[in-house]
């Protein structure tokens, strides 16, 4: 595994005025509408930033205008299993020219994204930001999503974009503090940012509050569909610009900029965070009493997957509701493999105990040959997939769980 202060462990919003962005449209009946296209929602990629407060319902509706089938999955939100929009399991897919409403309670503040359940639709730019917000609002000046994705050029070559853009201006007033949501919208690459001459601090991973830490060098790693919530304080003086350079092709590219400008916001930066306000997460497992699964990642699965229609009914386990749940995920493989738990977030476990790392996740990358153990309360009932796949590899293989 990567190390916890230098990757994400296996891993309003003020923009630039060039961004094209995307604004939601709302229906008479109070539902968020996602008309879905060619050339993304709303024609605009990514697709418009959803925000809600915890604890309120969450109410979309999504429009199919593509000539083909898809659907929404909430990647990271803990909802009914049939607003997942994972699989078939959950929900069929909407078909063309049809709509489908997905409605559920904000149990979590936090930085989540919505995004079409295919692979290729998703890469096509059918996703975006779901942003609940704390029903307390943590002591930042500014409140900045930076949505990183990736696409190829008419050449094929791949090319990494912020917000739908290939630069992001962020203004800032010394010693203000600034809140970075990262969202890695990209199915196959690993985000690796730095931002220049500032102190990072981790807030939330995964859209769960973590004990704050400071990375090292100020560098942040993200597997695909990872979170970070990140607080900056804006320690230099007015006129100055930082970029924030992410890893693209054996080089940095500096894809946003800090630009300070003004006069200070207060004589000094805001000193050490606290804690984000805790969501509703199990504060215990039972570990000892735990049911205990081994997922094998093969380079060619053997275990029994989804697979459009041909739906294979045999369960990878069933889970009592309640029960804690210990799964090794044993990447027998020589690439890494990304793993995405569905409808739960799960504990890190460290390699020789079941003591766990402080912090949730929902998604992780396992290196290539290694085994990495989670931990979680199957406390969500109802059918839910669990996707693999080789880093850059091909679209998700799916397994699945029934808690009951």
């Amino acid at each position: 595994m990567l190390p916890r202060r230098h990757v994400l462990l296996g891993a309003g919003c003020a923009l630039a005025t060039f961004v094209a962005r995307a604004h939601a449209e709302t229906a008479p009946d109070g539902f968020t509408v996602l008309r879905a296209s060619t050339a993304g929602f709303g024609g605009v990629v990514p697709g418009p930033v959803i925000r809600a407060r915890r604890g309120e319902e969450v109410k979309v509706r999504l429009v199919n205008g593509l000539e083909e089938p898809m659907a929404l999955h909430w990647h990271g939100v803990r909802l009914p299993s049939a607003m997942d929009g994972g699989s078939l399991l959950t929900s069929p897919a909407v078909a063309p020219g049809a709509s489908f409403a997905y409605r559920f309670a904000a149990l979590d503040a936090g930085t989540f994204w919505y995004r079409a359940v295919r692979r290729d639709q998703q890469e096509r730019g059918l996703h975006g930001a779901l942003i609940v917000e704390e029903q307390v609002t943590p002591p930042v000046d500014r409140d900045h999503l930076l949505l990183f994705a990736d696409r190829r050029d008419g050449d094929g070559m791949r090319q990494f974009t912020l917000n739908g853009a290939f630069a992001v201006d962020i203004a800032a007033r010394p010693n203000e503090r600034l809140r970075l949501r990262f969202v890695n919208a990209s199915a196959t690459q690993v985000m690796n940012a730095r931002i220049d001459r500032h102190r990072v601090y981790v807030m939330a991973l995964d859209g769960e509050p973590a004990e704050p830490f400071v990375t090292r060098e100020s560098r942040l790693s993200l597997g695909p569909g990872n979170r970070a919530d990140v607080f900056v304080d804006a320690t230099l003086p007015s006129g100055s610009i930082a970029p924030i350079v992410f890893m693209q092709g054996g080089g940095e590219a500096a894809l946003a900029r800090i630009v300070y400008e003004g006069s200070p916001a207060r004589a000094a930066p805001a000193g050490e965070p606290s804690p984000l306000p805790a969501n509703p997460l199990p504060e215990r497992m039972n570990l000892s009493a735990a049911l205990r699964i081994t997922l094998p990642i093969d380079p060619l699965p053997t275990l029994p997957r989804l697979r459009g229609r041909a739906l294979d009914r045999a369960l990878l386990f069933t889970a009592s509701r309640g029960r804690t749940v210990v799964m090794a995920l044993d990447n027998r493989d020589a690439a890494a493999h990304v793993v995405h738990l569905h409808g739960h977030h799960f504990r890190l476990l460290d390699r020789l105990d079941d003591g766990w790392k402080p912090y949730w996740l929902d998604t992780i990358v396992v290196a290539e040959r290694q085994t990495a153990r989670i931990a979680f309360v199957a406390d969500n009932p109802g059918r839910w997939p669990i996707e693999q796949h080789a880093l850059d590899g091909p679209a998700a293989e799916v397994n699945w769980f029934e808690v009951r």
